[in-house]
C-alpha cells in the first residue's frame, strides 16, 4: 500500500548550527522492540492471524496468482501451531533476512495493489509468542529459519536447514500456541475471514462451524461496493465496517466530521487499498483528515444510491399493497428504511402518491368482509377471524388474498402465519365479496386493480400439522370449536382480551315455535338483527354482554334470555311472527314501559355531548361568567339538557357510560324514540357571542382572561347605566 504523507515544510529562523537528528541507541532497542511486540496489538490472536494471512495474500497478489487460495491451519491439541501457507515466489535468504530482521522495512509501499507498508506485519508472532518458524519454498529448495527472542530481547533469525522440496514456492509460517488458546484461534479465524472476497482454505476447522462464522447477512438495499443490512434489534446495532484490502475495520462515526448517524450502523463499504490510513497495529482506521473526506465522499455517493433504489423499490412493487408495505418499512420507527425518511419525498406507485401503510375500505362499499388470518393468543392454533374495522395495514409481515374458495381459505393460507419463523408472516388478509358488483365498488374505492390481488385458490392446499400431547392426541383448544345454530351470551365474559369469543357463549336449545328475542350471529360476532341483504356481523360479543349487564341508572331495560341464532336459524326465526330481533324488542320495550320526556333527555343528552365536544374551549367562560344574565338563563338551558343529576351535580361518567352501551352496539338511535334536541345549543353560544364580541378575542386557556372579561362586561353595564341616568 502506497503511504499516505502529510505534506509539510520546515521554516527556519534565527538557526545558526545544524540540529541534532533523532535516532535509537543500541542499548534503546530492546525498549523499542519491546514496545513493537507487546504493546502495538491490543488483540495478539488477532493481529497473528491478520498480518500472516494479508501478507499471505499479497505474496500471491506479487505472483500473479491471486485466485489461488492460501492454507490457514488452525491450531488442534494434536498440532497446536497456527500455519499460514501462500504460493507466491517465495523468499531467498538475502529476503528472508531483510524482510524478517528489520523493522519497519517493507517491499510493498509503491503498490496499492497490496495491503501492507509498515514492515511490522512480518514479526507480529512475538506479539503472541517467544519464537515462530519461516518455511520459504523457492525455487526447488526449502528454507527454514527460526525467529526467537534471545537474552538480550532484541531477537534472533537463524537457519535451521536447506534441503530439497518439490513443492510449489511460497512461504509459510508457524507460530506454537498454547493449548489454552486454541479455541480463541478458533474463533477469530472464523470471524476474520468473514469479509474476504475469496475465502482461504480453511484447515482443522469444521465446514459447518465456518458457514455460520460466514453467514451473509440479510441485506435490505445493496449497491456497488457498499451493502445496507437488516438491523438486528434496535438496541444492539452493529456498527459500519469499512472494508481495505479485505479487512473490516469499524467505522466510529463520531470520529467523522460531519457524517450523518444514519450512516454509523449497518452498513457494509469497500474502499481501494490506499483509500483510507491504518493505525500501526491495522486494528483501526485512523481518521485523518484525508481518510474522513474519503469515508464523507463515500457516503454521499451512497445517499444518491439509496434515493434512488427506494423509490425504485416502490416503483417497482406489483401491486398497491406491496408498495405501501415497503412504504411502512420507510416510516415505521421499527423499519428497515425508517433512518432514510427524511431524505426521501414524493413517493409515487403507478403515479398513485404512497404516503402512508393503510388500505380503508370506503364507506360507501357494501357486502365486503375482511378476514384476519393471525395465531391466537391462547394457543398455537392458527384462526381466521372477521377485521371489524375493516382496514388493511400493510407491512412486510403479511399477505393479501382475494376468497374465491366459498371461505375456505385456511387450508391454503394458514400455513404462512403457522410457519411464521420461516416465511416472517404473521398476517394474512382476505377480502371475501358478496358479489361482482362490490369487489368493483371496493377495488374503484381504494384505488386498486383486481390483477393486484391473487386469488386465495392460487395457493396449495397445504395441511397444518399441529404438535401432539403427551399421550399423543391433539391439544384441544376452544378457539377452533364452532358455534352451534343455538347459543346464548355468557353474561360473565366481559373482557374481550382475556376471553377467547367462544367463551363468551354457551351452547344451549331454543323451541323455534314458542318464540322469543334473537340476536343475529356469524363468526363469533354478533348484529342486532338479521338483514337479508346484509349478512355482516362486525360488533364484538362483549358489547352487547356489557350493554345487557349495566342498562340502568333510570333508564332500565328488563331483557329476557337472548337467544343468539346463526343464519339458518335467523332465517327461519324471522318468518315466525313471535320472534323479536333485539332491535324491535328495545324499542317495543321503550315505548311500553318509558315515561315521555326520558327518550326526549335522551336525544338533549346527545346534543349536549356534541356541543361540548365542538366548543370545548369557548366552554371555559361558563365557568368564570355566570353572574351575566345571558350566560345564566343559557347555563339554565344546559341543565336542563343533562341526563342524570344527583345533589345538582352532573353524573358526566354514568351518562356517558349509559350513551356508550348503546352506541358500541349501533343501537343509540333506537332510544332517542326519533326525538330531536328541544334546544340548539351551537345556536345558543353563537348569539352570546355575536352579543359580546370580546368573547371572540379571548384566549380561554389563559386563567386570567375570563376575570378581565367580566370586568369589562360589568364597566360597560355601568356605562350604559350611567348613559340612561344622566339629563
Amino acid at each position: 500500500m502506497i503511504t499516505l504523507e502529510k505534506p509539510y515544510s520546515v521554516r527556519k529562523s534565527g538557526i545558526e548550527n545544524d540540529g541534532i537528528s533523532f535516532g535509537i541507541k543500541k542499548d534503546g532497542l530492546a525498549h523499542i522492540f519491546n514496545v513493537l511486540r507487546n504493546q502495538l496489538y491490543s488483540n495478539k490472536i488477532l493481529a497473528v492471524i491478520r498480518e500472516y494471512s494479508c501478507n499471505a495474500y499479497d505474496a500471491q497478489v506479487e505472483a500473479g496468482n491471486s485466485d489461488q487460495k492460501f492454507v490457514v491451519t488452525c491450531p488442534t491439541l494434536d498440532d497446536p501451531c497456527f500455519k499460514v501457507r501462500d504460493f507466491g515466489h517465495g523468499l531467498s535468504p538475502e529476503e528472508i533476512a531483510e524482510v524478517y530482521a528489520f523493522y519497519g522495512e517493507s517491499t510493498k509501499r509503491n503498490s496499492n495493489a497490496l495491503i501492507g507498508q509498515l514492515g511490522l506485519g512480518s514479526k507480529s508472532g512475538f506479539a503472541y509468542g517467544d519464537n515462530f518458524v519461516i518455511r520459504s519454498f523457492h525455487n526447488g529448495t526449502l528454507y527454514t529459519y527460526n525467529a526467537f527472542l534471545d537474552e538480550t530481547k532484541i531477537g534472533q533469525i537463524v537457519k535451521m536447514r536447506e534441503e530439497f522440496t518439490s513443492e510449489k514456492n511460497g512461504v509459510e509460517i508457524v507460530v506454537p500456541v498454547r493449548v489454552r488458546d486454541i479455541s480463541s484461534f478458533k474463533e477469530n479465524i472464523g470471524s476474520f475471514f468473514k469479509y474476504f472476497s475469496s475465502k482461504p482454505q480453511i484447515v482443522n476447522i469444521e465446514k459447518d462451524y465456518l458457514d455460520n462464522c460466514w453467514r451473509a447477512d440479510e441485506k435490505i438495499l445493496h449497491g456497488e461496493g457498499w451493502q445496507f443490512l437488516k438491523s438486528r434489534n434496535s438496541w444492539d446495532k452493529t456498527p459500519s465496517m469499512m472494508i481495505m484490502g479485505n479487512v473490516a475495520y469499524p467505522l466510529h462515526g463520531a470520529s467523522v466530521d460531519n457524517l450523518p448517524s444514519i450512516y454509523h450502523t449497518d452498513f457494509i463499504v469497500e474502499f481501494n487499498i490506499g483509500e483510507l490510513e491504518v493505525s500501526a497495529s491495522r486494528e483501526a482506521l485512523q481518521f485523518s483528515t484525508s481518510t474522513q473526506n474519503a469515508i464523507r465522499r463515500r457516503f454521499q455517493i451512497i445517499k444518491s444510491e439509496i434515493d434512488f433504489k427506494i423509490k425504485e423499490k416502490i416503483a417497482n412493487a406489483k401491486s398497491l399493497f406491496e408498495a405501501k408495505c415497503i412504504y411502512h418499512s420507510l416510516t415505521a420507527s421499527y423499519g428497515d428504511f425508517y433512518r432514510f425518511q427524511k431524505q426521501l419525498t414524493n413517493i409515487t406507485w403507478n403515479k398513485k402518491n404512497v404516503d402512508n401503510n393503510q388500505i380503508i375500505t370506503p364507506p360507501q362499499s357494501k357486502n365486503v368482509r375482511i378476514f384476519e388470518i393471525v395465531k391466537s393468543r391462547r394457543s398455537d392454533r392458527i384462526i381466521s377471524r372477521i377485521l371489524e374495522s375493516k382496514v388493511i395495514r400493510c407491512y412486510s409481515g403479511c399477505l393479501l388474498y382475494v376468497d374465491d374458495t366459498k371461505q375456505k381459505f385456511m387450508q391454503r393460507l394458514a400455513h404462512y402465519v403457522f410457519n411464521e419463523k420461516q416465511t416472517g408472516i404473521s398476517v394474512v388478509y382476505v377480502i371475501q365479496f358478496a358479489d361482482n358488483q362490490s369487489k368493483q365498488d371496493w377495488l374503484k374505492g381504494v384505488d386498486m386493480a383486481e390483477s393486484e390481488i391473487p386469488l386465495a385458490s392460487s395457493e396449495k392446499i397445504n395441511k397444518i400439522v399441529y404438535p401432539k400431547n403427551a399421550n399423543g392426541s391433539s391439544p384441544s383448544i376452544k378457539d377452533a370449536k364452532h358455534i352451534s345454530c343455538e347459543f346464548k351470551l355468557n353474561r360473565q365474559a366481559t373482557n374481550s382480551f382475556y376471553k377467547a369469543k367462544s367463551e363468551q357463549f354457551f351452547e344451549t336449545s331454543f323451541d323455534l315455535n314458542a318464540g322469543g328475542v334473537y340476536l343475529y350471529i356469524n363468526r363469533f360476532h354478533c348484529k342486532k338483527n338479521y338483514c337479508d341483504g346484509d349478512l355482516e356481523c362486525h360488533i364484538e360479543p362483549t358489547n352487547f354482554i356489557r350493554l345487557f349487564n349495566n342498562s340502568q341508572k333510570g333508564f332500565e331495560i328488563v331483557y329476557p334470555e337472548i337467544a343468539c341464532l346463526k343464519k339458518d336459524t335467523a332465517e327461519k326465526a324471522i318468518k315466525n311472527k313471535k320472534w323479536q330481533s333485539l332491535e324491535e324488542y328495545i324499542k317495543q320495550y321503550i315505548s311500553d314501559n318509558w315515561k315521555n320526556n326520558q327518550c326526549q333527555k335522551i336525544a338533549n343528552y346527545l346534543e349536549l355531548q356534541k356541543f361540548l365536544k365542538d366548543y370545548k374551549i369557548q366552554w371555559q367562560f361558563l365557568v368564570w361568567l355566570k353572574y351575566i344574565p345571558d350566560i345564566v338563563a343559557f347555563q339554565n338551558v344546559v341543565k336542563s339538557f343533562y341526563l342524570i343529576e344527583s345533589n345538582g351535580t352532573l353524573d358526566k361518567d354514568a351518562s356517558d357510560n349509559f350513551i356508550s352501551l348503546f352506541d358500541r352496539t349501533n343501537l343509540k338511535d333506537v332510544i332517542c324514540g326519533g326525538k330531536t334536541s328541544t334546544h340548539n345549543l351551537k345556536n345558543e353560544i353563537e348569539k352570546i357571542f355575536n352579543k359580546y364580541e370580546i368573547f371572540n378575542t379571548i384566549d380561554w386557556y389563559d386563567g386570567k382572561n375570563p376575570r378581565i372579561v367580566q370586568k369589562y362586561l360589568d364597566l360597560e353595564e355601568k356605562n350604559l347605566t350611567s348613559a340612561q341616568n344622566r339629563p
